[in-house]
């Protein structure tokens, strides 16, 4: 699928011809040397959309020096045409954004990609409605509505489950609008749609037309790390020094993004003037939900770190409903060991 389930409806992406100009550049450079006249490894990193809160450890670990300090001269590539996950399966990423659920279908289905590092620790999406409508106020409410989709059938299955694990029966029209969604949704031409807690949701609030919201978790759908990042194969078996450099400069990048929100909020700003310069108040606000509420550390929890019993528990919501193909297109009949579809060895 295009975007991860919980990634979508960001802000405009960078065009296609911006990623393949990066991607070009990228292939062209090989070393830097640092200071110390040592040679600076080259890796490259895909976006997955236009730059946000998501990313904001990566812009950190950049802008404090994190990945000059591992000797890295790291190229962030704009999200364009091709997904992070192609890429980073193609061999034309080293590392890019790529989410739990997005891993568990992708490397099913044949694509080299393994998940290295967990953004979010839990799953920031949200099945949303209108405030202002007085006909809905829980989800069995949205039986018989028009649901905004994007185009993948697991966005609808978790609508369809959140809405059943209210007591509905979970039957709705689907109309797919892709990022339009939340114009059409505003605009009252489709009665809800899935969104991020920590993105759409405060736009909305800051807009002054809040969204009712509900936690898929809340009625019965499996947790997941909704967003995290990727690598291959390939790339670790030739790369293992690199790689375990640019996790661990990731992982300070966030734990600075948690210890110090508004200070890593104003570095994303910083990186990003064209795209989130106008956008403060929401940075600020994303990034101060998400090193409060849990997202990007838990206690008791290594920060980055798997969380086996999502990825199993999630891994069979989709493997019961279908969701997973092989490298044939064909539905897959027996459950992946899903502790081969993430590392946590990189983080030691």
């Amino acid at each position: 699928m295009r975007h991860h389930p919980h990634t979508f409806g960001r802000a405009i992406a960078a065009t296609a011809a911006l990623a393949a100009a990066a991607l070009a550049l990228a292939g062209c450079s090989t070393s830097t040397p640092d200071a110390a006249g040592e040679a600076e490894k080259s890796v490259t990193f895909a976006l997955d959309w236009a730059p946000n809160t998501n990313h904001i450890g990566v812009y950190v670990a950049e802008a404090e020096g994190y990945f000059a300090d591992a000797g890295l001269d790291v190229e962030i590539l704009p999200y364009g045409s091709t997904s992070s996950t192609q890429l980073v399966s193609a061999g034309e990423a080293d590392f890019g954004i790529g989410g739990q659920s997005g891993v568990q279908m992708a490397r099913t289905s044949g694509l080299d990609v393994i998940s290295v590092y967990r953004v979010t620790q839990t799953d920031t999406g949200r099945l949303v409605a209108l405030n202002s409508r007085e006909d809905i106020t829980r989800p069995k409410d949205l039986d018989g509505k028009i649901f905004g989709g994007f185009g993948a059938p697991l966005f609808p299955a978790l609508a369809k489950s959140t809405i059943q694990g209210d007591g509905g029966t979970g039957t709705f029209e689907e109309v797919v609008l892709d990022t339009g969604a939340y114009e059409a949704l505003s605009q009252g031409r489709i009665d809800f749609t899935l969104s991020v807690a920590t993105w759409e949701n405060l736009q909305n609030d800051i807009d002054g037309h809040p969204y009712q919201a509900w936690r898929y978790q809340d009625f019965g759908v499996p947790e997941q790390q909704s967003t995290g990042i990727i690598s291959s194969d390939a790339y670790l078996a030739a790369h293992p020094d690199e790689a375990r450099a640019f996790v661990n400069a990731v992982a300070k990048g966030y734990q600075f993004a948690a210890d110090h929100p508004e200070q890593a909020a104003e570095i994303l700003i910083d990186a990003n003037p064209d795209t989130l310069g106008t956008a403060r108040e929401l940075v600020q606000r994303s990034a101060k939900l998400m090193a409060e509420d849990g997202y990007l550390v838990q206690e008791g929890h290594a920060i980055g770190a798997a969380n086996p019993e999502a990825w199993n528990n999630f891994g069979s919501f989709l493997f019961e409903g279908g969701f997973l193909a092989d490298a044939q297109g064909k539905p897959v009949t027996v459950e992946p060991d899903w502790s081969t579809y993430y590392t946590d060895e990189l983080l030691k």
